[in-house]
């Protein structure tokens, strides 16, 4: 028999399709190696802590004759005299007694930014008026700074806080620190043991203008 050309090129088009053909099961064997470490990674993930939330649940002040608490933790003054900080909300749900969390107060409605926002202890008097000046640890929205019995009214943000903007209350249970974040911008701590850690701490809103209304966001774990 003798080889013709055409005998070569059957040959070559044979090698070449049992190249391509081992190359396509090393690619497939390859990609199903990516998927299955895909789903162990999947699968560790679902194993992983996920993070906790939980909504609060405000109590009022005199009994709600002049707080409005409504859907979805939106809370109003709804009577009483401007100027005087006697709406108090504290949280019925505490605080978690361990790591780093969170909760937003969301402002939606000021006539001046006469609002105070932060945590305060449970024994903290619901039923008072300019209770801020005995109890907890605020941020002022009227002049951004902070306030506490302690440590008087430290300048902080050095702004107002107005109208649909939304502050972060951060806690530190392990570091005894407390901060703020407005609107997603971090002003560092405002407070740095202020409270022990075991402490029973709320989240509080005091309110002094009529109509004035803001959210209460869920405590959401950081880490």
């Amino acid at each position: 028999y003798t080889i013709k050309e055409s005998d070569f090129e059957m040959f070559n088009k044979f090698v070449m399709k049992r190249i391509k053909d081992g190359n396509f099961v090393v690619e497939e064997a390859e990609e199903n190696e990516k998927v299955k470490k895909e789903e162990e990674v999947h699968n560790i993930l679902l194993r992983q802590p996920q993070p906790q939330s939980r909504q609060l649940h405000p109590q009022c002040t005199n009994n709600c004759s002049n707080i409005v608490s409504g859907n979805d933790n939106v809370i109003t003054k709804s009577s009483g005299s401007n100027g005087t900080f006697d709406a108090n909300v504290l949280s019925s749900t505490p605080l978690p007694l361990n790591g780093k969390f969170k909760f937003s107060v969301t402002v939606l409605k000021t006539q001046n930014s006469y609002i105070y926002c932060g945590v305060a202890p449970s024994s903290f008097d619901i039923n008072g008026t300019n209770r801020y000046s005995s109890y907890g640890w605020y941020l002022q929205l009227q002049n951004g700074n902070c306030y506490s019995a302690a440590s008087g009214s430290p300048s902080y943000l050095g702004r107002r806080v107005n109208a649909n903007e939304r502050i972060d209350v951060i806690v530190d249970r392990d570091n005894t620190t407390i901060s703020f974040v407005v609107n997603g911008n971090d002003a560092s701590n405002a407070y740095s043991g202020a409270f022990n850690r075991s402490d029973d701490l709320r989240a509080c809103v005091i309110l002094s203008y009529v109509n004035d209304s803001v959210r209460i966001g869920p405590i959401e774990i950081i880490n």
